[in-house]
């Protein structure tokens, strides 16, 4: 057996070819949980027997779960042995060892699934969680789904969509991922949102500045846009909605940040005579890439003189916000009015 990727897993499930043990883990914790259902409907059926199916979490011993995994299937022909965000730290060394002993010589009418739906993979003691998917690899399969790109995601939103007979361009997609992120169960909340709403036409970008709920990035980049456009009213709105909205000024300030490194890498990759795209080759821009253009676009009215000066202004900040007791907000308050005053004289 393998490590596989989820194009595998999707074959085992529509061939009926399984292994003994699956391991499903990774940051798309909505993938992982189809994937764990879709595994068990298939192997066992909708209404399986309590006898056949036996189910554990990260509370469970270790001990009895390899008891289960011993237990011969009654009017079926799988023993189906079902473990959700095991925990590898706190059992002792002892227990760890019988454990990965019983995954390593699962009988043929046990099937054995970990899924990690909720829970981060790796705990404290990383060995162990190294030890599982090398054993998984080894006698079974082991599949991390990570996140999607924006290209991927992109297409899943519009198909989203297409089933329930509705319209959405790839460029409004581009932006419920902008402000939303790259999170597929958020994104799938946000599209059943907009599909209600709309019923049948088109997710227009009107309906979406209307109804998307904005993450902290996108909020702090609507603020970034309105600074980078000299707009102190709209600036200071924004600015004042984060605040009120409870988001840390020491966040805000992060992501702020963000958006000037991006504009200057941008500037640097094309006085160098580079596609900007290819920053994906030197950061971790990869699900981000709509980060790059979005500087691209940003960043065209602020000089290399404006655009270094408001790199400055805003370590000092951060350093200020790192180190004194100066009320954080005041600093943002004062930040925004000089990166805008700064904006103006480019």
């Amino acid at each position: 057996m393998a490590k596989i990727t989820e194009a595998d897993l999707k074959e085992h499930i529509k061939v009926g070819n399984f292994s003994n043990l699956y391991l499903i883990y990774g940051e798309e914790k909505m993938l992982v949980r189809v994937y764990t259902n879709r595994l068990r409907d298939k192997i066992i059926g909708r209404e399986p027997s309590d006898f056949n199916l036996h189910t554990f979490n990260e509370d469970s011993s270790l001990n009895r779960i390899v008891e289960a995994m011993d237990i011969l299937p009654f009017a079926q022909p799988t023993n189906y042995v079902e473990i959700l965000d095991i925990n590898l730290d706190k059992p002792a060394d002892g227990e760890i060892k019988d454990f990965f002993k019983a995954l390593e010589n699962i009988s043929p009418t046990t099937t054995v699934v970990i899924s990690m739906m909720t829970a981060k993979a790796a705990g404290k003691k990383q060995s162990r969680w190294k030890k599982l998917i090398d054993i998984a690899a080894k006698y079974g399969s082991a599949v991390n789904l990570e996140k999607r790109t924006a290209t991927v995601l992109k297409k899943q939103l519009i198909t989203w969509a297409n089933k329930q007979n509705v319209t959405l361009t790839g460029a409004n997609a581009d932006l419920i991922i902008q402000y939303s992120g790259n999170d597929l169960q958020t994104l799938h909340n946000e599209m059943e949102k907009l599909c209600a709403f709309v019923q049948t036409g088109e997710i227009t970008e009107n309906i979406i500045e209307k109804l998307v709920t904005k993450n902290l990035e996108a909020r702090v980049f609507d603020m970034a846009d309105a600074v980078l456009k000299g707009d102190y009213d709209s600036a200071y709105s924004k600015l004042d909605l984060l605040f009120y909205q409870r988001e840390e000024p020491v966040n805000i300030l992060a992501v702020l940040s963000s958006s000037y490194v991006d504009m200057y890498r941008v500037r640097v990759m094309m006085e160098s005579g580079e596609q900007p795209q290819r920053l994906t080759e030197y950061f971790d821009y990869k699900r981000k890439e709509f980060r790059i253009n979005k500087a691209q676009r940003s960043g065209k009215g602020l000089s290399n003189a404006a655009l270094e000066e408001s790199l400055g202004i805003l370590a000092e900040t951060n350093a200020k916000i790192n180190s004194t007791s100066v009320n954080k907000k005041i600093l943002l308050e004062e930040l925004v009015g000089k990166l805008i005053m700064v904006g103006k004289r480019s």
